[in-house]
């Protein structure tokens, strides 16, 4: 009955804006009006070639660089909130405050912990990011993003079962001159920004872009340190060539670090259980009371020092942890892409490394007492290669790219997580876990994707891509406080070779209207559980698979007044991976990581854009979505992810509403006034479903207003979550200890930014 009122309420609406004219933009690239009226048309390459968004057979959202700075998005999970069916956050908080885990129509990765991998590809510019961690550098002097809904397999390889992000950056142009900014803002916000383009030769042309970004935390823990605060500069050198009129290459070198204190959180649910009662408070409790001087009801680990949003509001950005947590990150990339063109053929080619080490550390249950620490530093690197060729044949009815892409990983990491510290010294019971990980892995793919038009309306595409995966992976174990090894390193392997294909079919009814239907398939792949915590080798898990049927309709209405499209999607999901927080009883816990489970996916988008005069631009976009599980495991079940869960970071209505418009006053200058509403009904941020990790409902409100007194300087004003909304962005149920823990949102923020083009 739900579901059949959402969707009518769905279509209801869609019809309505299409009757009044009305409407919306949350697929584009701020479109503004053209020297002739109506939206501008926007490019995109979700199909590794260039095409008009309303002809791209592809459920897929773009955003230009000005409308990104519009919406005040400086960073992944910015994106958020940003179009439908969408949902981006820091997953399992190991991530520290930067991890980027991104979920698009219910699918993603849960677990940031090495070497996991995500369930939606990031692209900067081309080149795969394999780590989830402090890909925010890539927002500096952006072009677009674009952002592909469902799996894109064929095209983009493994990990993007649940879609694609893809930034795409500006390239020099060779014409000198460049833009400097500067943010003043809430929680003594500083941000400076600034990108120079420059001439070096006739055929050589530079551009630099740096940042940093500042900003005081949302909350201390009990030994006074900043949480949530921001600390980030990056930079970024771009050369670009043009020796002929037919080559292009392209060199990019980019470096970010980031030294910055953990996320604001807080323990939001207590249930004493036998190593509360038995062990915890009796052993280990009253050393830490004495010492710290606690009073009752604070001297005894429990309730009091529960916090939850309904009944402590903004105090749950305060911790009560005495750990020094932090979120650290150093990063390098470099990447050279080679364009070579013919009258026939495309040939690209992108060779790119990167290198990342990172060193995350909190305190789990947010409380005085050593329960659960967390220290996880890692240093990983990424080879990889892809060539392209892309062309036209049989009078070019035929639209082709076939290719082959290769990867190379190497990874550390050591995991030191001490589970009630100093029980050693006490009772003898040492439960504290160091344990080193080395990981190596390739993969290896070929590629292609044919678009063969029948008729000049009619088209087919078929595409195929075969990936084999390699993956080594050592782990040892030893319990630092007593000493003992409880096994050398050992050495796992995994191998597999999967084959993705894709068929798709579209019909261009006239010029402006487009109907498509796909069937496509991807995977996410293999992994290792990293945290086994009960001294036993780890056990690997196996990739998981989706198989996704969509049927779309793009349309341009009104002298391209209006966009209207629409998608429909039905997903059949086999050997999801799963987390849960396994007891393993006298106060040991671990995270685990299984193919606990098959479902099906079901819903769709509705999105619109319109100008009804010149230089007033409105956007709406509706996602509906609804997740069941087929089967789950005894195993899982007994976990508590239980057949009637709902999926992870899946909510079943999503919804996006903006507004920009423009008008010049005295003397030419002009004032830009932009507004959007945001929409996300309740999910669940764990996979058992706990009842205090159920994220409500929400709707954020953000607004912009900026003067520009000529065409090359303007100031804004700006108030993001106008409302003051705090919500549940992520969280743990570590049942085994008896607690739960959980992060949020930002609350009401205001900024003043001043630009100035040279």
């Amino acid at each position: 009955m739900m579901k059949t009122v959402q969707m009518t309420l769905l279509l209801t609406t869609a019809l309505t804006i299409l009757a009044s004219g009305a409407s919306a933009q949350t697929t584009g690239a701020t479109p503004a009006a053209d020297a002739y009226g109506g939206l501008e048309e926007i490019v995109v390459t979700a199909r590794k070639r260039e095409e008009r968004l309303q002809d791209s057979p592809v459920s897929i959202v773009a955003f230009s660089g000005a409308n990104l700075e519009n919406r005040e998005i400086t960073s992944f999970k910015d994106l958020a909130n940003i179009a439908p069916s969408i949902d981006i956050n820091g997953g399992i908080p190991n991530g520290g405050g930067s991890a980027t885990q991104i979920f698009i129509r219910g699918v993603g990765q849960d677990d940031y912990s090495f070497p996991n991998e995500p369930g939606v590809g990031l692209y900067i510019d081309g080149v795969y990011i394999t780590r989830s961690v402090g890909g925010d550098f890539g927002f500096m002097d952006i072009e677009r993003v674009e952002i592909l809904r469902g799996p894109q397999g064929t095209l983009y390889g493994k990990n993007t079962i649940g879609g694609a992000i893809k930034i795409i950056t500006k390239k020099p142009e060779g014409e000198t001159g460049g833009r400097v900014e500067a943010t003043y803002g809430s929680f003594d916000r500083i941000d400076l920004a600034a990108v120079a383009d420059f001439k070096i030769t006739d055929k050589l042309f530079g551009k630099l872009a740096v940042t940093s970004r500042n900003r005081d935390g949302l909350g201390t823990n009990f030994i006074g340190q900043d949480l949530g605060n921001e600390n980030k500069q990056a930079a970024r050198l771009t050369l670009r060539a043009l020796p002929t009129e037919s080559v292009e290459v392209i060199f990019t070198s980019e470096y970010s670090k980031q030294k910055q204190n953990g996320p604001a959180g807080s323990m939001v649910q207590f249930t004493p259980n036998d190593a509360t009662e038995g062990l915890i408070n009796p052993v280990l409790a009253p050393i830490t009371a004495e010492r710290l001087d606690l009073e009752a009801p604070f001297d005894t680990y429990g309730a009091a020092y529960v916090k939850t949003l309904a009944a402590n509001g903004k105090d749950v950005y305060n911790s009560g942890g005495t750990v020094e947590t932090r979120d650290w990150a150093e990063i390098f990339g470099s990447s050279l892409a080679v364009t070579v063109e013919t009258d026939a053929l495309t040939f690209r080619s992108i060779t790119a490394y990167r290198w990342a080490d990172i060193d995350i550390k909190r305190d789990s249950e947010h409380t005085p007492f050593d329960i659960v620490q967390v220290d996880n530093p890692e240093t990983t690197s990424q080879l990889s290669q892809e060539f392209q060729l892309n062309g036209k044949a049989f009078d070019d009815r035929l639209n082709f790219v076939f290719g082959v892409f290769g990867i190379r990983e190497r990874g550390r990491s050591t995991l030191y997580a001490p589970l009630l510290s100093g029980l050693f010294d006490l009772i003898g019971v040492d439960l504290t876990a160091l344990a080193p990980q080395v990981y190596k892995g390739y993969s290896l793919a070929a590629f292609g994707e044919a678009t063969f038009a029948v008729t000049d309306a009619f088209n087919i595409t078929l595409g195929a891509r075969v990936t084999h995966d390699n993956k080594k992976y050592t782990y040892s174990f030893i319990r630092p406080e007593s000493g003992v090894t409880l096994f050398a390193p050992t050495e796992q392997q995994l191998k597999y070779t999967e084959f993705l294909p894709k068929v798709a079919l579209d019909y261009h009814i006239n010029k402006d209207v487009l109907l498509y239907a796909s069937a496509s398939k991807g995977y996410k792949a293999g992994g290792y559980n990293s945290r086994a915590l009960g001294g036993t080798p780890p056990l690997s898990y196996n990739p998981e698979f989706l198989t996704a049927y969509e049927l779309g309709l793009k349309t341009t209405l009104f002298d391209r007044r209006m966009t209207f499209n629409v998608a429909g999607f039905y997903n059949d999901y086999k050997d999801i991976q799963l987390l849960s927080v396994v007891d393993l009883g006298g106060g040991n816990v671990e995270t685990t990581i299984q193919n606990a489970a098959e479902g099906r996916i079901l819903g769709g988008e509705i999105e619109i854009q319109a100008e009804p005069v010149d230089d007033l631009v409105f956007g709406l976009g509706v996602g509906i979505l609804d997740t069941k599980y087929n089967d789950v495991g005894a195993e899982a079940q007994a976990s508590g992810i239980l057949p009637t869960n709902r999926f992870i970071n899946a909510p079943k209505l999503t919804m996006n509403i903006t507004a920009d418009y423009s008008f010049d006053i005295a003397n030419d200058q002009t004032i830009k006034l932009h507004a959007d509403a945001n929409y996300k009904s309740s999910q669940f941020r764990d996979a058992i479903n706990t009842p205090a990790l159920r994220a409500d409902s929400y709707w954020i409100l953000n607004g912009r207003v900026a003067w520009a007194p000529n065409q090359t300087f303007e100031l804004a004003a700006f108030v993001t979550n106008i409302t003051d909304e705090v919500y549940l962005t992520n969280g743990v149920n570590v049942g085994g200890l008896g607690y739960v823990e959980a992060y949020y949102s930002r609350p009401r923020e205001w900024g003043i930014s001043a630009s100035a083009k040279f």
